[in-house]
């Protein structure tokens, strides 16, 4: 009798450990913002996206009033306000970012995202939460950018 009900003690004992553990967050894509740009400057930008560490061109994105990225603009200082996900940059790719109407391009590479996860506590937990990465720093044009807390924000400067 006794091996009958240790038995089925011992498998939901397991079932409840297996049910704990750690999974992984979800990644984080770095933002940007002009600063000194006009409306004017900041209406078009080419972006392209390369194989992390290589020059090997993967892909090029075009925004415009077509496909626009809308800013906010307080002072002198535009910052992201609505835009599709690949104006958005990510750890796994280094990026070349082009105005035209300035002519200026910055070189955004070697991005740096923090891989977290969060604990499970069990199956009887159901409680949702989405944890995100931290992107901690990046190279802009080959200087060293680090943020802060989770300010995944870098400042393009005119």
């Amino acid at each position: 009798m006794r091996n009958k009900t240790f038995f089925p003690v011992v498998i939901f004992l397991i079932f409840i450990l297996a049910s704990c553990g750690e999974s992984p967050c979800i990644k984080t894509e770095l933002r940007y913002s002009l600063i000194g740009f006009s409306d004017a400057e900041s209406d078009t930008i080419i972006i392209r996206r390369f194989t992390k560490k290589t020059s090997q061109l993967k892909d090029t994105f075009f925004f415009d009033e077509t496909n626009a990225i809308r800013f906010n603009r307080s002072n002198d200082t535009l910052t992201m306000a609505s835009y599709s996900s690949t104006a958005l940059l990510e750890s796994n790719y280094d990026f070349q970012l082009y105005f035209p109407q300035p002519n200026k391009l910055f070189n955004i590479t070697d991005i740096f995202e923090e891989q977290l996860s969060e604990k499970k506590h069990g199956i009887f937990n159901t409680k949702k939460t989405i944890c995100a990465n931290k992107i901690n720093n990046c190279r802009l044009n080959g200087q060293l950018v680090n943020f802060s807390g989770w300010n995944e924000l870098v400042y393009l400067r005119r």
